[in-house]
């Protein structure tokens, strides 16, 4: 009996596989969805069946069960994220798998293995947290409609996944302007790793806010921390060092890196914010556990996890989606 489509039956998988010059077992992974086939032996199968009339019936999905991805379960930003993504999940309907995936390889792209356990519960899309997919592992998604969408990437997003962020420019220049509205001019930044667009985007917001304030910025004030306190501490020290005229205040893009540059000011013998003004990135539970209590750029995290579900769900999400952050004012920055 022919299918109800009114296309051909499926042929035998000899055939197919004759005509396409694979074996009979790539034929059945390949019908079965299976990720170990590459694009190219994929597209001969089908162009096999679409020689013969044979049109194959789009996978149903169930629209409720979504993928997330985090890299690790020990991290704060991830369970923040998680936990913006399960309020998200519940108010919607939606069932979540989590995978904490992205640690388990060397380049924090999710292992091969992963496809075939997303194509076995046909999952309606994938969130990644701060991982991206391989070129192959997108193909293998858009091959099976399988959307996706990233948030906060540590490397540049590929292009056509859309992606859901911080404002991290606008943040940048927000933290860079509360030093300047209390009068500070020589303001020093401590960035994260050279290359990580989060990191790029606030070194960008913190220069357009000095050269809007009409501030020179020294060379010497830039170092990187890595996004970690102990290298932050010994940028810090280094720059303050090297420099005949200290800062009188530091904007540490992290609130990790905040508590080096905290403790690279006590080693000099310096206090904050007497001497100097410090201001973090993050608002993390770190920050109100040093002394002085940290100011900080709000990152919105939990919002963040669940602006990410309703684009997926959405079936049209935009490229890019930037969420405001917020400046939480405590006692780590005080008038020049």
């Amino acid at each position: 009996m022919p299918p109800e489509d009114g296309s051909a039956p499926l042929p035998k998988l000899t055939v197919i596989a004759r005509e396409a010059g694979v074996s009979v077992a790539t034929v059945s992974k390949a019908l079965n969805g299976r990720s170990d086939v590459s694009s190219r032996t994929r597209r001969l199968i089908n162009e096999v069946l679409e020689r013969r009339g044979h049109r194959p019936r789009p996978r149903p999905r169930r629209g409720t069960m979504v993928d997330v991805v985090v890299p690790g379960m020990g991290s704060p930003y991830a369970m923040a994220v998680l936990g913006g993504v399960e309020d998200a999940a519940w108010r919607l309907g939606v069932d979540l798998v989590v995978s904490a995936v992205a640690d388990r390889t060397r380049n924090g792209r999710p292992p091969p293995a992963w496809l075939d356990r997303i194509g076995a519960r046909d999952s309606a899309g994938v969130l990644l947290v701060r991982t991206s997919p391989t070129a192959a592992q997108r193909a293998w998604l858009a091959d099976h409609g399988i959307p996706a969408v990233i948030i906060d990437p540590r490397r540049d997003a590929p292009p056509g996944v859309p992606v859901v962020a911080s404002a991290n420019r606008a943040a940048g220049r927000a933290a860079t302007a509360h030093l300047i509205g209390l009068g500070h001019e020589r303001i020093a930044i401590v960035t994260g790793r050279p290359g990580v667009p989060c990191a790029v985007e606030r070194l960008d917001g913190y220069r357009e806010a000095m050269a809007t304030a009409g501030l020179p910025v020294d060379p010497g004030w830039e170092t990187c921390g890595s996004f970690q306190s102990e290298p932050a501490r010994q940028a810090t020290v280094a720059m303050f060092g090297a420099l005949p005229v200290p800062p009188t205040a530091v904007f540490a893009c992290s609130d990790a890196m905040a508590v080096g540059v905290f403790q690279a000011l006590a080693e000099l013998g310096l206090r904050v914010p007497g001497d100097v003004s410090v201001i973090g990135f993050d608002d993390s539970v770190a920050a109100v556990h040093v002394t002085p209590a940290l100011t900080t750029v709000r990152q919105p995290w939990p919002e963040l996890g669940a602006a990410a579900l309703a684009a997926l769900l959405s079936g049209d999400p935009p490229v890019r989606a930037e969420l405001p952050t917020g400046i939480v004012v405590r006692h780590s920055t005080a008038p020049a």
